[in-house]
């Protein structure tokens, strides 16, 4: 009897600290014109009133760009240089260890398809079936997927892409335990690490999701379009 209402008041508790998360709402639209290059980082001003976003032209050895993103007056401006707040927001947000649990790590697993090379009939490329094989030549090609991995939940999935802590992922300050990310197929969700998963609707085609420093919002991007994005945020609370 005793163990039943251990379990019960167990369960209660794992649900009185369950987060509650409000629906999307769009900040600022960032169109191909205003934005140079792809995407990489984003953080928040320690007074939570601004964001800061990184972009990359080219490959690794490219060139860095800043924009600031004022939150209350939905504005997005380019910057000379790259706020020191920006640096250290993103070393933290993008860790493999989660804040105040060193025990508590992002796993990491490669996964190598070797690919195989089809073959062609005379048939077939009497028939036009060159297009077709040359299709299935990429389809089949040698692939390579890295996956994020916490608590049982994948948290980021890198095909054919170089892995990029925090980009599909960021942790909550620490009193708040807790990850956003973004899943397999682009939905936005936040990992409670006491009670579990919640997936948030309306949040479609998301990366670089960021947290408040005061816990109360998560920031994201929403691809809209080839060079199109949206900045969102969600409120948090936990009851």
């Amino acid at each position: 009897m005793r163990s039943n209402y251990a379990l019960i008041t167990a369960l209660l508790a794992a649900t009185d600290q369950s987060l509650t998360l409000t629906p999307p709402a769009v900040v600022v639209a960032l169109n191909g014109s205003q934005l140079k290059g792809t995407p990489q980082q984003l953080a928040w001003s320690p007074d939570g009133k601004s964001l800061c976003l990184r972009t990359l032209e080219g490959d690794s050895q490219g060139k860095w760009r800043s924009y600031l993103i004022a939150l209350d007056a939905r504005t997005f401006q380019g910057l000379d240089a790259t706020p020191e707040w920006a640096a250290s927001y993103w070393e933290w947000k993008s860790s493999r260890t989660a804040p105040g649990r060193p025990g508590m790590v992002v796993q990491v697993e490669t996964t190598n398809k070797t690919g195989t090379i089809p073959t062609q009939s005379l048939r077939d490329k009497a028939r036009g079936g060159m297009i077709e094989n040359a299709v299935a030549a990429r389809e089949q090609a040698g692939s390579v997927t890295r996956t994020l991995t916490l608590k049982g939940e994948t948290i980021g999935q890198y095909v054919n892409q170089p892995l990029v802590p925090g980009m599909t992922f960021g942790w909550s300050p620490e009193a708040l335990h807790a990850v956003a990310y973004a899943k397999p197929d682009g939905h936005l969700a936040v990992l409670d690490l006491d009670a579990g998963p919640i997936n948030v609707d309306g949040a479609d085609n998301v990366l670089l999701p960021a947290w408040s420093p005061d816990g109360k919002k998560v920031a994201y991007l929403q691809k809209t379009g080839r060079r199109d994005y949206v900045v969102s945020t969600i409120d948090v609370a936990r009851p």
